[in-house]
């Protein structure tokens, strides 16, 4: 007896139409399974990506949260992006003075220089600064109201070519500008050049970049608000300063005019009986040379007295607007015979433009004068003094520097206090600077000091008239 089975096995097997559809069905079974995987592939990579990315993110804003420092925190970053997305070059706009309506070039970073190549330039700027944004400008104004990355050539389908703005973007090498928006306000920009061996920017990118975008702006902010806070402490201290030092004269003040009438008196006396003795000697004894030597040290008490006298109770001057660069030069004129000889070379940069200034004569010329004997005395071998005066804000500021041994740190804080003095030979008594303090003070404006890698420089800041 046969078997049916067998028999329509053979009869199935020998059929190639049936073949056929089983190898068809098959194939397709087998292409969807293939496209099934690859799209399961392609979602892991993705999915892996997505995790890389947002734990890169994550390590990222954990060390950005814990850096206040702005130099530090953007170098940090912008070192980390050039690094995670392959980028040739990466720059950072912020703005450095909250009195400017501009966003400047703070940061640059370029891909380390190939030395293996000669053909791997990399682009430098030499002063970064002068790449700057307005903030009130037609791109400033594009970022805001898109809120998103823009490609320089979407950017360039709303700005013309021959834009200021654009052609700063192309000394860059920009291809990306991002915007770092905190509170609908531009905190600044980040400018991303192209991607190194030719690639190109890709969606994942965007995204990665978009996400830490958000986070950098929070963590510019806090490191702005401390550079800030920095400097306002920085100021007070130094208002602080100013306002211990001002209590000091006027207590030194108050005490040197009673204290300069008291020694007046006897002063005088001593003075006439000094000149009745010499009288009374012969010229050429050696009690004649004492006496002159005594003479000689009583009127140097008497000078000391005049000026505790003339900063207590300064002469009742007539204030009036006064050109600045006539006064230096005619105090420049008055000494530069003699520094000359003392191999003292005297050079001035003065602004023909410069504001007038509303202030005594007579005692400014008395105080750009002291400056000039003081940078004389500590240049005993000659040098170099440079006299510059500019316009700041609604101040003139004249800078006098020597290239003399300078003075101590440690000293800095004690130069303006009455009878300190750095010179050893007995050539002063400690009161030029404290008198040139006084006169500033009374004029509106402050005198600083600091000490140069060679020499020491002494600013004046006045109030324009």
């Amino acid at each position: 007896m046969s078997n049916p089975h067998s028999s329509f096995n053979q009869t199935d097997s020998s059929d190639p139409g049936i073949e056929k559809n089983i190898r068809e069905s098959v194939d397709i079974l087998k292409n969807v399974m293939e496209s099934r995987f690859n799209r399961l592939s392609q979602a892991n990579r993705r999915l892996k990506r997505k995790i890389f990315d947002l734990y890169t993110i994550f390590e990222l804003s954990r060390r950005l949260n814990s850096v206040l420092d702005l130099e530090v925190l953007l170098s940090g970053m912008l070192s980390a992006l050039m690094e995670e997305l392959k980028i040739e070059n990466i720059s950072v706009f912020l703005r450095r003075d909250h009195q400017q309506d501009e966003l400047s070039c703070f940061k640059l970073k370029n891909k380390e220089p190939d030395n293996s190549d000669p053909n791997a330039a990399v682009q430098t700027c030499n002063n970064i600064e002068e790449y700057r944004i307005s903030l009130t400008g037609r791109l400033s104004r594009l970022l805001l109201s898109e809120k998103e990355p823009l490609f320089l050539k979407e950017i360039q389908n709303h700005l013309p070519e021959n834009d200021d703005e654009i052609k700063t973007l192309h000394k860059l090498d920009c291809k990306l500008v991002v915007p770092l928006i905190s509170r609908d306000k531009l905190v600044g920009i980040l400018s991303f050049g192209p991607k190194r061996m030719d690639q190109r920017i890709t969606d994942g990118d965007l995204e990665f970049i978009s996400v830490l975008a958000g986070q950098l702006t929070v963590s510019v902010e806090n490191a702005l608000l401390y550079e800030n806070q920095k400097r306002i402490n920085s100021e007070l201290r130094d208002t602080q300063k100013q306002l211990i030092q001002s209590e000091k004269l006027a207590a030194t003040g108050q005490f040197s005019a009673s204290l300069a009438h008291e020694i007046n008196n006897p002063l005088g006396i001593i003075k006439n009986y000094l000149q009745i003795l010499s009288e009374s000697i012969e010229g050429n004894s050696a009690n004649q040379y004492n006496l002159g030597a005594i003479k000689e040290e009583v009127d140097r008490i008497a000078r000391i007295v005049k000026s505790f006298l003339d900063f207590s109770r300064p002469a009742k001057e007539e204030m009036s607007f006064l050109n600045l660069i006539e006064i230096i030069k005619q105090v420049i004129f008055l000494v530069n015979q003699e520094f000359l000889s003392r191999d003292i070379k005297i050079t001035a940069d003065l602004s023909e433009s410069l504001p007038r200034v509303l202030g005594s004569e007579d005692q400014l010329k008395q105080v750009f004068l002291n400056l000039l004997v003081n940078s004389r005395d500590f240049m005993p071998y000659g040098g170099e003094i440079s006299i510059r005066a500019r316009e700041v804000k609604d101040k003139v500021e004249i800078e006098f520097s020597d290239t003399g041994c300078g003075i101590p740190e440690d000293n800095l804080n004690r130069i303006f206090d009455p009878f300190f003095t750095t010179k050893t030979d007995g050539r002063g008594t400690g009161l030029g600077l404290w008198i040139c303090y006084g006169i500033i003070q009374r004029h509106g404006g402050s005198i600083q000091a600091k000490r140069k890698k060679q020499g020491t420089s002494f600013t004046l800041s006045l109030p324009k008239g």
